[in-house]
């Protein structure tokens, strides 16, 4: 029950959040099937967050096992199907229950349910997948030592953020056919090394097909550069939140990465030069490279804003306060960039959550009228859908910033042509 309440809390956040979620693939997860989801793990712990909200099955989590320390945050991860798995900085005491713990996660299988485990060990938000720990593997030749009859695969899964540490940005996800583990584990018997190198060989391949790949990290500022120009087709698309699983974004992106990968160094810096001149033409116009992904305020928007401003004002003022504190703790408190934007959405929730409940006591103990409660709800709604139409809208330079698009729009073609 709770974790149901919380999907349906935290899978409406995730749809304020972010402004774009693109989920493709989903006719994979079977219910009734075991099946052990593999994922690259690039922030935090958003990626169990949304895959949890929008999967169509209940899932179980193996997650680090330090944050059953905290006795407030323990219960809740246990009625959120976590199982937690410890390291050796844990301690060897704590490192001698992975046994009991794996045997549980197996336990999950054997029901016939999903099991997600990030197949990279630790977070690290980088647009590149990194070798595959042998744990996926490992537990999954154990599940069919136990029950040889059961039916196991391995769902490959990949997660791509625009800007991992932003708000208001994308978030792609794709689920691709998933390995069925049989074949493996009759190699397995024969020759526990040679499967497991197999095994995970072959699942890095499907993974990486769902993943946003750089091979080159000394060239992601280029990419993002691009990446930007790339979405420039997009500068018109609806204002509102949008949940959908449409693909084409992320095979751009991941073709973009592919085409930069394989300049030779002449033509990378020919391409770095073509994007420092257009940056410094924006500049002499007052303008930013992410200001071509603006448009000029057209009648929708400005009828959207005219309806929605008012409501938005009364938003700022009873949301404000769990913004900015949300804002400022995950400024203050948070130091590794791959858990910021996890700790803003969550704690930003937290502060909203408690901001109600004292609304909803001073409605119980005054004569306010409950009728301010839905008023504040659609203030806070309507304060989101301003602050994308002012995000997304360009002001000034609009002559200037159409050529500049038109530019940036031949860039990305000529990449294509050239692959």
């Amino acid at each position: 029950m709770f974790y149901q309440f919380l999907k349906i809390l935290v899978g409406f956040t995730l749809r304020i959040f972010y402004r774009k979620i693109y989920i493709t693939g989903t006719e994979h997860v079977k219910k009734g099937k075991a099946q052990l989801v593999a994922s690259n793990h690039p922030n935090g712990f958003l990626e169990p967050l949304i895959m949890a909200c929008y999967f169509p099955k209940d899932l179980h989590f193996l997650v680090r096992g330090d944050v059953f320390d905290n006795p407030f945050l323990k219960p809740i991860l246990i009625s959120t199907h976590q199982i937690p798995i410890f390291r050796f900085r844990d301690g060897f005491s704590k490192l001698r229950e992975n046994s009991q713990k794996m045997d549980e996660g197996m336990q999950v299988l054997l029901e016939n349910k999903n099991l997600l485990i990030f197949a990279e060990g630790g977070t690290q938000s980088i647009k590149f997948l990194r070798p595959l720990q042998k744990g996926i593997a490992r537990i999954a030749f154990q599940t069919m030592e136990k029950s040889p009859q059961t039916d196991l695969e391995i769902l490959p899964v990949g997660i791509n953020f625009t800007y991992p540490t932003r708000f208001n940005k994308e978030v792609m996800l794709r689920v691709s056919t998933p390995l069925q583990v049989r074949p493996y584990f009759e190699l397995y018997q024969q020759d526990k090394n040679k499967a497991t190198e197999v095994l995970l060989n072959d699942l890095y391949t499907r993974m990486k097909e769902n993943i946003i790949h750089l091979e080159d990290q000394s060239r992601l500022g280029t990419f993002e550069d691009m990446v930007v120009a790339s979405r420039i087709h997009l500068k018109n698309a609806s204002v509102l939140p949008v949940l959908n699983n449409n693909t084409q974004q992320l095979d751009i992106e991941k073709n973009l990465a592919s085409y930069i990968d394989q300049l030779k160094e002449p033509e990378y810096t020919s391409l770095k030069d073509e994007i420092k001149n257009l940056k410094l033409s924006l500049k002499n116009q007052g303008l930013k490279w992410n200001d071509l992904l603006k448009s000029p305020l057209n009648l929708y928007k400005f009828l959207l804003l005219i309806i929605t401003l008012i409501p938005a004002l009364i938003g700022l003022i009873f949301h404000g306060l769990p913004i900015m504190g949300g804002y400022n703790f995950t400024k203050s408190k948070v130091r590794q960039k791959e858990f910021k934007a996890s700790i803003l959405m969550v704690s930003t929730l937290v502060l909203t959550l408690i901001m109600y409940v004292i609304l909803i006591l001073v409605i119980i103990f005054t004569s306010i009228s409950w009728i301010w409660l839905p008023i504040i709800v659609v203030s806070g709604l309507s304060l989101r859908l301003c602050y994308t139409i002012y995000t997304q809208t360009i002001f000034k330079g609009k002559k200037g910033l159409q050529d500049s698009q038109k530019i940036a729009q031949n860039l990305v073609n000529s990449l294509n042509q050239k692959s």
